[in-house]
């Protein structure tokens, strides 16, 4: 499952700069500290350079040893995204219901809240 896991490890690494970058201008709408802005800013150029390395030096340069893995890496993307995807639907359909996204309460939050 190496392929499979480089697979996971790009699309987290090649989507983190277009969602620092969304984070950051919604910062900057909301009037967030400028230390804020700064962290998710900072992280847009680095995390595009990231992005970089692992699309040439990770993953083509596994496919370019072992071409083979390239299934196994287009399904450690798919079944990232399909995860990914799965998650943000239970996370807003439970908000939009004004529930909780845990399936099960914490019981420290329980002791705090009530």
């Amino acid at each position: 499952m190496r392929g499979a896991l480089v697979g996971h490890f790009a699309a987290a690494e090649i989507t983190t700069a277009p969602s620092a970058q969304r984070m950051a201008q919604a910062l900057v709408r909301l009037d967030a500290d400028p230390r804020c802005v700064e962290f998710f800013t900072e992280h847009i150029e680095a995390d595009a350079v990231h992005e970089q390395i692992m699309r040439r030096d990770v993953i083509g340069s596994l496919l370019e040893q072992e071409p083979d893995l390239l299934a196994d890496v287009v399904f450690g993307i798919q079944a990232t995204e399909l995860l990914e995807a799965r998650l943000a639907d239970h996370l807003l359909s439970s908000w939009a219901a004004g529930e909780s996204s845990l399936r099960t309460r914490l019981r420290w939050l329980v002791s705090q809240n009530g």
